[in-house]
C-alpha cells in the first residue's frame, strides 16, 4: 500500500521567494471560504459582500472611491454595484455637489446585510488569530501594512508606460 502524498511547504533558499504565492494562496483561500459564506447568508456573489463591506465602513462614495478601497478596477465592480441597486441594496444618486458624479450608499437592508458581514467577519478573524498573541498581531499588522504598501508601488511601476 502507498500511502498517500501529502502537500508540503517548500523549504530552502527558494521558499523565501515565495512569499507573494503563499500570500495569494492565503489570499484565495479566505475568498473562496468567504465566497460560499456570503452566498449562504445573504445570496450574494463574489465581489459584492466586499462593495457592502466597503459602503458599511463608509459612504456615500464614488465608484472610483469604491474600487480605490477594494483595490480593484471600476470596471470589476460596476456589475457588482448594479446587481446590489436591483437586490434593494445599494442605491446610486448624482452628487449634489457635481451632477456628473453618481453616488453609492446602502439602503437600510444594506445596513443589515453589513452587520451579518462583520459578525461573520469577526467569527473568521478570532478563528485565523486564535493562538497568535498580542505582540505576534501588532507585528503582523505591521508587516500587512508593509507588504500592502509595496505591492502598491509594484503594481504602479507595471502600469503601462511605467518601467520597473
Amino acid at each position: 500500500m502507498t500511502k498517500p502524498r501529502t502537500r508540503s511547504r517548500p523549504t530552502g533558499p527558494k521558499a523565501k521567494l515565495l512569499l507573494s504565492h503563499r500570500i495569494m494562496v492565503l489570499a484565495n483561500l479566505l475568498k473562496r471560504a468567504a465566497a460560499i459564506r456570503y452566498r449562504r447568508l445573504l445570496d450574494l456573489r463574489p465581489g459584492e459582500w466586499g462593495i457592502v463591506a466597503q459602503l458599511g465602513e463608509r459612504a456615500p462614495r464614488n465608484l472610483n472611491d469604491l474600487a480605490a478601497g477594494m483595490g480593484l478596477d471600476k470596471a470589476q465592480i460596476s456589475r457588482g454595484v448594479s446587481r446590489l441597486v436591483k437586490l434593494g441594496l445599494v442605491t446610486r444618486r448624482p452628487n449634489p455637489r457635481n451632477s456628473r458624479e453618481i453616488l453609492i450608499a446602502l439602503t437600510s437592508q444594506g445596513g443589515a446585510a453589513y452587520q451579518t458581514i462583520l459578525a461573520a467577519a469577526a467569527t473568521v478573524n478570532g478563528a485565523l488569530l486564535a493562538s497568535v498573541t498580542p505582540g505576534e498581531r501588532k507585528q503582523l499588522d505591521r508587516l500587512l501594512d508593509v507588504f500592502t504598501s509595496r505591492a502598491g508601488k509594484l503594481l504602479a511601476g507595471e502600469q503601462p508606460g511605467k518601467q520597473s
